[in-house]
């Protein structure tokens, strides 16, 4: 049994990754080679695997493809990559470029989008009251009626994988159900209910 329920308050800016682009040519021109120990090329797949790295710590979990040449590992070297992000399923490009050599450690700088990232969903409260009437409406298939429902008076906090135990009584029965917020993205939740 799922049920689906719009939570009231929008607690997060959902924001899409606008991306435009593609893998393009590789820009060298400025570069210069800085540390002569250091090795002549690096592979573009290492590179898009560190802007991986760099936009995760912007908040960002995206795809990066810079292909998989081999390019000189030179400060100024610069590659337009293309990028997906799964959980907006948009697609676009970042530039990817050397911007300092210490040996064989690098500096990279990763200019794409002006989106802001989304964050991860928080949790938030919802009476115990409307709890309880989502799961009264996800028991009255199984049960043949809608029960009435008691999870208790305090607020509940909605988080992905909260459980709760609720109490429920029907004209022909009684128990209690373990309801399960199965999933929560800042504005909407399910929960699935089972019986104890």
């Amino acid at each position: 049994m799922t049920r689906t329920r719009a939570f009231a308050p929008a607690l997060v800016a959902a924001s899409l990754l606008l991306l435009s682009g593609c893998v393009g040519a590789i820009d060298t021109s400025g570069a210069e080679r800085v540390d002569d120990g250091a090795p002549a090329t690096i592979n573009a797949a290492d590179l898009a695997l560190t802007a991986e790295g760099v936009v995760a710590e912007q908040g960002f979990d995206v795809d990066i493809d810079c292909g998989t040449d081999d390019v000189p590992f030179a400060v100024g070297t610069s590659l337009e990559c293309s990028a997906f992000d799964e959980a907006s399923e948009t697609s676009g490009a970042y530039t990817v470029t050397i911007s300092s050599i210490d040996g064989s450690n690098y500096v990279l700088d990763v200019v794409g989008s002006d989106a802001a990232p989304t964050p991860a969903a928080e949790s938030a409260f919802e009476t115990a009251e409307a709890f309880a009437g989502l799961t009264a409406d996800a028991l009255s298939g199984p049960l043949g009626e809608t029960p009435v429902v008691d999870c208790g008076t305090d607020d509940i906090e909605i988080f992905a994988g909260q459980e709760v135990r609720c109490a429920y009584e029907t004209s022909s029965a009684s128990g209690f159900v373990i309801s399960t917020v199965t999933s929560f993205d800042g504005a909407f939740y399910e929960i699935s209910v089972d019986e104890e």
